[in-house]
């Protein structure tokens, strides 16, 4: 099942990809990730290993994840695999004019026996990961356009 996004966020690269690549701030905005570990640290990020704990309607999963491709400001890509499926997701950041389109690529393969129910079931697990995701994403730009209120000057009497 693949499922992508588009989104024009009004916000640097810079802040835009610090809400996707730091785990605490990726916490924030994705509802479903209760909490992570890094298993395997790399200098260069390609290879870094975690593991996730996802919670949904009462329930929990486990999912083991790696870090694919990595470019700073840019690009993140990761391969995330649980008892029910295995998970790629690209995230690839561009400049356009006075702001960013951020382009997220999934590709789910569901293993047994969710794939046989997704033979049935297909389109509505696919409308409640989009709805799911489209809230995240809404949560996202918000926080990525968010600027600093104006300080306010007090007058001296």
């Amino acid at each position: 099942m693949q499922i992508g996004f588009t989104l024009d966020i009004y916000s640097d690269l810079e802040t835009v990809f610090s809400w996707i690549a730091n785990p605490d701030k990726a916490m924030v905005w994705m509802t479903s990730v209760a909490g992570g570990q890094i298993i395997d640290l790399r200098p260069r990020m390609v290879g870094i290993t975690f593991r996730d704990r996802v919670e949904e309607g009462g329930g929990g999963i486990e999912m083991h994840g790696s870090i694919t491709a990595f470019e700073p400001n840019h690009r993140i890509s990761f391969h995330l695999e649980s008892r029910v499926n295995r998970l790629d997701v690209d995230y690839r950041i561009d400049e356009v004019g006075d702001f960013v389109r951020l382009t997220v690529t999934s590709n789910i393969h569901w293993k047994f026996p969710v794939n046989v129910i997704s033979l049935f079931a297909g389109s509505t697990m696919k409308k409640k990961i989009i709805a799911q995701s489209n809230e995240e994403f809404a949560r996202l730009i918000r926080l990525c356009e968010e600027r600093e209120a104006p300080q306010q000057a007090s007058a001296l009497t």
